[in-house]
């Protein structure tokens, strides 16, 4: 079996030299560097210049604006200076991961999250071997590959359970009750996730409570029940610690709220992330979002803002063509029909470049709407809070607005 063979795969697929085949080649390039190092067993002493020479020229090679390059640089870097393959650089191969598993290109990292399963060792470090066998197990799990995802999740429960690490078992808990909500099996996920909950909160481990609540409110999501949805993701929110946890929260918050026709909260929470969060990758999402919301509310002024913002960043293929399409969308509210053709043209011509064939099929739906000029039918959408559920989630409105206060304060200082 070659090493790493669904990266060949996968640039096999891509059109050569595009944006995306360059960033799936420099990861390629970085991990096959990891792997020739680690079976040296010293990088310091087995240095092929060549090789690195082109390893960072791949790299160069990836856009800006893609939060990949930073990570892969990261690696490298760690790589290349240290002795060994130790757990700092495994530490980074896991950021690598979790990048490529917010873009959705949960094949890769599997690979990735493998990666680092194999090199990690459960008698040094625990708590990072039973990450990385928790993140195959979640990355597969998005991919549909089951028994790799089933695989991953046992032997991460296996190493938790076997070292004592009560907090690692609960972990690996929650990826199996996603497992059983992807599969549709709710009532099992449902107990799991409560039996989590209880547990977290009497051993004193937030962050899992926090984990636990926002895959139930993620299961409120997809059943429709936005407000409870909405109320749960608040309670997790104010349970995570780390970072990146908060972030997903928080956009998940947001478009439960945005489905419920709550918009200014859901732009209080996108305002809170463009401006606080430490992804680049996640503010400018969350810009790009305000730019739609803006659009929807007819404030073009402010749609002009984050628009001309936006247009000045060095934004990630997959940002750029949805920032293409929302502005196409809104130029259009705003009767501006040839900038909007202009706009919408891009986004399909940057889809395809790109490979990214939903938002092609997004974009290609806006300008036939475009074409057709249809007439806006109907008042405009009500932003006040509805107020069969206003009282529930008074909380989380009035929440929200103090972060975006403190977020705000915070950046003014």
């Amino acid at each position: 079996m070659i090493r790493h063979q669904v990266y060949f795969d996968t640039l096999g697929s891509m059109k050569e030299d595009s944006a995306s085949w360059r960033s799936v080649f420099a990861g390629l390039s970085v991990l096959r560097l990891v792997d020739a190092y680690a079976d040296a067993g010293s990088p310091a002493n087995q240095a092929d210049w060549a090789q690195l020479h082109n390893v960072r020229a791949a790299i160069e090679a990836v856009g800006e604006g893609n939060p990949v390059r930073g990570v892969l640089t990261s690696i490298f870097e760690q790589a290349t200076k240290r002795t060994a393959i130790d757990d700092t650089v495994c530490a980074a191969l896991m950021a690598y991961g979790r990048a490529l598993d917010y873009e959705a290109s949960w094949s890769l990292a599997t690979d990735v999250f493998s990666t680092v399963a194999k090199l990690a060792r459960p008698e040094r470090n625990a708590r990072l071997a039973v990450e990385a066998h928790t993140a195959v197990g979640g990355a597969a799990r998005r991919n549909g590959d089951w028994d790799i995802s089933a695989r991953a999740y046992s032997q991460a429960a296996y190493i938790a359970d076997t070292l004592g690490d009560r907090e690692g078992v609960l972990g690996v808990q929650i990826g199996i009750a996603n497992t059983y909500m992807a599969k549709g099996n709710v009532p099992q996920a449902e107990t799991i996730l409560d039996d989590v909950i209880v547990q977290a909160r009497d051993h004193g481990f937030p962050e899992m409570q926090g984990m636990a609540l926002h895959s139930r409110a993620a299961m409120a999501q997809r059943r429709g029940e936005h407000a409870e949805g909405v109320k749960l993701g608040y309670e997790a929110l104010n349970l995570c610690a780390k970072p990146a946890a908060r972030d997903t929260v928080l956009a998940d918050i947001a478009a439960g709220l945005s489905e419920l026709g709550m918009i200014q909260p859901a732009k209080d929470a996108h305002m809170v992330l463009a401006a606080t969060s430490q992804s680049q990758w996640v503010r400018w999402q969350a810009t790009i979002n305000l730019m739609e919301l803006a659009g929807r509310e007819r404030d073009e002024n402010a749609f002009e803002s984050y628009a001309s913002q936006l247009a000045s960043e060095k934004l990630s293929p997959a940002h750029k063509t949805y920032f293409l399409l929302f502005r196409g969308e809104g130029l259009e509210r705003f009767g501006k029909f040839e900038a909007a053709d202009e706009s919408l043209r891009a986004a399909i011509a940057l889809a395809s470049d790109s490979q990214l064939h939903q938002i092609e099929f997004e974009a290609d739906a806006a300008l036939a709407r475009l074409n057709a000029r249809q007439s806006e039918v109907g008042a405009k959408k009500s932003l006040q809070v509805p107020a069969t559920w206003s009282e529930d989630l008074s909380h989380v409105v009035a929440g929200l607005s103090r972060l975006r206060e403190g977020a705000f304060a915070t950046s003014v200082k």
